[in-house]
């Protein structure tokens, strides 16, 4: 199902593919994870399937992932202090309406460029 072994490599890749065109507003070369949260949630659903959940933090709400038993958030370097995790179920739809499906296509296309 995943052209990745674990999310850690996922991530690895994934730091390199954030861009303007991914970012759901505000984006920042200084912090190119701000704003990312929702689409990169999906990228690791589409790689890993699992859970996509949210938390409010104080920049709004804050997408990541749970696969199996364990949470993902791949977006949490946007942060400069921890995140109050609530584990509230979220959906591939409520993440797409934060982000879109082209935000998604142009990361997961950055994706693949960067892990070849």
């Amino acid at each position: 199902m995943s052209d990745f072994a674990t999310p850690i490599e996922l991530y690895h890749v994934i730091k390199g593919a954030w861009s303007e065109a991914t970012c759901c507003e505000g984006w920042d070369a200084a912090n190119p994870c701000k704003n990312q949260c929702s689409v990169t949630a999906l990228a690791v659903h589409h790689f890993f399937g699992g859970d996509i959940l949210t938390t409010a933090t104080k920049g709004g709400k804050h997408f990541y992932n749970r696969i199996g038993d364990v949470f993902w958030d791949l977006a949490a370097d946007q942060f400069d202090e921890p995140v109050p995790y609530s584990n509230t179920p979220s959906s591939v739809a409520e993440a797409l309406a934060d982000s879109s499906p082209s935000k998604l296509e142009i990361l997961l296309a950055n994706i693949k460029a960067n892990a070849a």
